[in-house]
This record gives structure tokens, sequence and C-alpha cells, in this order.
């Protein structure tokens, strides 16, 4: 159960305490695509989140977003990131730790150097810590997902997800 449990959790990628990570040695953050900084299947990530990447790019931090999805090289969103130097790692295939390294590698930092920010406990958490990042659960941003995506909301109900990720963070590493 340690596995999927967060280190973290907040009510979105705007809640999450930067400030406090940095402080424990974070370098980069890596993020989810779909009902983390965007919309499932939506692909746009709206102005106030751009600002966010934005300032925390401006902070040195590397930055990353890792998706199960395939988001095509030529596709806006892709575009948009790779001018801003954050680095996209599309299908990802999430727990598995492949696309975690790959991304940790192309920003140059160590597994604890690093924070995992995502809407999933048995893709985003669990893949986080067991490539040895702090992770941060979020809210999703929406209820439409695709049907693997609901079946793993259920069980993340029966593991103990917690209602709204807007609780009272944990603090250190579980």
């Amino acid at each position: 159960m340690r596995w999927i449990r967060p280190h973290h959790v907040a009510g979105s990628v705007h809640d999450v305490d930067y400030d406090s990570l940095v402080q424990q040695g974070v370098r980069a953050i890596l993020y989810d695509l779909e009902n983390t900084l965007c919309r499932w299947r939506v692909w746009e990530i709206d102005p106030p989140t751009w600002a966010l990447l934005d300032r925390l790019a401006q902070q040195h931090l590397g930055l990353s977003v890792l998706t199960n999805a395939f988001v095509p090289p030529d596709h806006l969103l892709a575009q948009g990131l790779r001018k801003r130097g954050i680095v996209l790692v599309s299908s990802a295939r999430k727990p598995l730790q492949r696309g975690f390294r790959v991304a940790l590698d192309r920003l140059g930092v160590h597994p604890h150097q690093a924070t995992m920010v995502g809407d999933q406990l048995l893709t985003d958490i669990l893949g986080g810590r067991r490539a040895g990042l702090i992770t941060v659960l979020v809210d999703p941003l929406g209820s439409e997902e695709s049907l693997l995506t609901k079946l793993n909301r259920r069980l993340e109900r029966l593991l103990g997800r917690p209602i709204s990720a807007g609780t009272e963070p944990q603090t250190g590493r579980v």
C-alpha cells in the first residue's frame, strides 16, 4: 500500500507547495498531462497554468510532462512545451519506470531531486514512487476520461484514495 500513498496532496497544480519542495532539494518537476495540466483529450493548457510553468522555469526548476498518451511532435502542445524548454515524454507507459528515467536523464537530475505531480494513484503516484521521486497527488481536472482510467479510479477508491486531495498535506517521505 505504501507504493500508492503520495508524499503530498493538493487540490490542483496551482495548490502545490513548490517552495517546500525546493527546500527538500527538488530541482525538477514532472507532471502528468491529462486531467492534471489539461482536460482529457483536450491537450490545451490554460493561461494560468502556462504562467505557473513559466514561473517555475524562471526559478531554474527543470520541467517535464510525462504522459501515457502519444503526443505528435508537431502538435501545438508539443511545440509550446518545446518552446519553453519543457521536456515532453509521451507514450511513457506509467507506472513503468522507463518514462520516468527518460525524463530524469533529459533534465539531468537524480530521482531524489525530482517530484511527480499527477492525478492517478495507479500510474502517476505508483510510477513516481517506484522511480524514487517525491510524489504529489492532485484532484483530476474533469470527470471525462478513458474507460481504463475509470476502472483505475474505482480501484483507487477501494485502496483509500482521498475523496479530495485538497486535504491536509502529508509531509516527508513515506
